[in-house]
C-alpha cells in the first residue's frame, strides 16, 4: 500500500482516490462540504478503530458539514 501511494499520491490504499481528510473538525468538515459542493454525493470512508472513529465522525464532523451547507 505504501509503495503504491508513494508512486501515485492520488491513489489511496484501497485503490480509490485519497482525499486526505485529516485535520481539525472544522477543517475536515470544510473539506467534505467542498466535495459536496463539487457534486460528490457518495463517500467511502475508512475508520480505524471503526466504531469509535465512525461515531466521532458522525458526532463531530457531520453537524459541522450540515451547518456549512445551511450557510451556503
Amino acid at each position: 500500500m505504501f509503495q503504491l501511494f508513494a508512486k501515485n499520491p492520488a491513489v489511496g490504499g484501497n485503490g480509490a482516490t485519497a482525499a486526505g481528510l485529516v485535520g481539525s473538525y472544522d477543517t475536515v468538515a470544510t473539506r467534505v462540504a467542498d466535495f459536496v459542493d463539487a457534486g460528490i454525493e457518495t463517500f467511502m470512508l475508512q475508520f480505524n478503530p471503526f466504531a469509535q472513529e465512525m461515531t466521532r465522525f458522525a458526532q463531530e464532523i457531520m453537524p459541522r458539514v450540515r451547518s456549512l451547507q445551511l450557510v451556503a
